[in-house]
């Protein structure tokens, strides 16, 4: 269709041009058979998003059951105190998020220099990705930059397994890196540790980005910047009460992220068949159908 499109300003595929064009139109029987396998992959990408969001919920009300009702196990005859947060149980405590753990920001190597981009191997996000992918994991960043690019710029790596925060414009997307990473400068970047866990430390953060918007400020653009995040204040339960929370969320994430690279693969599979089956160059009566396996 591009290489019959013409025009003096900007190409323009005319109305008659496309009444022209010539292409394969397969057998009823075959159509048939194509859309129930494309449409097979897409009820199985959508049996799992929905399954997605089953898990998503059940972490979060046990999360808020616990640690905002304080309603958690042997809660019953609980003594409560006054505190920064409001009454809480006898023996929690609360500290600053600086006291709790480590954050980090992000910079952006120089896009003039073609050696801080080209060829690079780390993964280095904007907010636009993770708003994209709404997701809770997330593998990779759609851009990378060189160890150049890293060495010569604000942008700092941090291990896999840490939670990213953007903190301006858009602020509040959450999602956990799978492998080593660094970031633009619109996040804030949270390092779980052994008193604050990696699943107890992201439904924090998710419970809390209210408070984050409304602690956000700016003429331009608004943003929570590092130093007022810092001064958040943040609970801290008994470990006995974070552990339990973390060994029960921490096989629901796991299968979060099992289901979620199994939609992507759904969806590769899908669109590399698309056009192989419309071309007649796979035999449609040969394909099975896809089945969903557990993760």
């Amino acid at each position: 269709m591009q290489g019959i499109s013409h025009g003096a300003t900007q190409d323009n595929l005319s109305l008659d041009k496309l009444l022209t064009f010539d292409f394969l139109v397969p057998p009823l029987p075959v159509q048939r058979r194509i859309a129930g396998i494309l449409s097979a992959y897409d009820d199985l990408i959508e049996n799992s998003q929905r399954r997605i969001k089953i898990l998503e919920e059940m972490a979060r009300r046990l999360y808020r059951e616990w640690f905002v009702h304080f309603r958690f196990p042997g809660h019953e005859g609980c003594r409560f105190v006054d505190s920064a947060l409001g009454e809480i149980p006898e023996g929690w405590e609360v500290k600053t998020v600086e006291d709790s753990f480590v954050i980090s920001g992000g910079g952006t190597p120089s896009r003039k220099e073609v050696i801080f981009w080209e060829g690079g191997t780390i993964q280095w996000y904007s907010p636009s990705d993770l708003t994209s992918a709404s997701a809770m994991f997330i593998d990779d960043s759609r851009d990378h930059i060189t160890e150049r690019g890293l060495a010569q710029s604000s942008a700092r790596i941090f291990p896999a397994r840490s939670v990213m925060l953007t903190s301006r414009a858009t602020i509040g997307a959450i999602a956990i890196n799978t492998h080593a990473a660094c970031t633009n400068q619109g996040f804030i970047t949270c390092l779980p540790n052994d008193r604050v866990p990696l699943y107890f430390l992201f439904h924090w953060l998710a419970e809390n980005v209210p408070t984050f918007q409304r602690m956000a400020s700016g003429s331009t653009f608004r943003e929570i910047s590092r130093g007022v995040f810092k001064t958040i204040w943040f609970l801290h339960p008994p470990v006995a009460h974070v552990a339990h929370f973390e060994t029960t969320a921490e096989p629901i994430a796991e299968q979060i992220l099992a289901l979620q690279r199994q939609i992507k693969n759904l969806r590769r599979t899908r669109d590399l068949l698309l056009p192989r089956l419309l071309s007649a160059q796979i035999d449609v009566e040969a394909l099975p159908e896809p089945v969903l396996t557990e993760p």
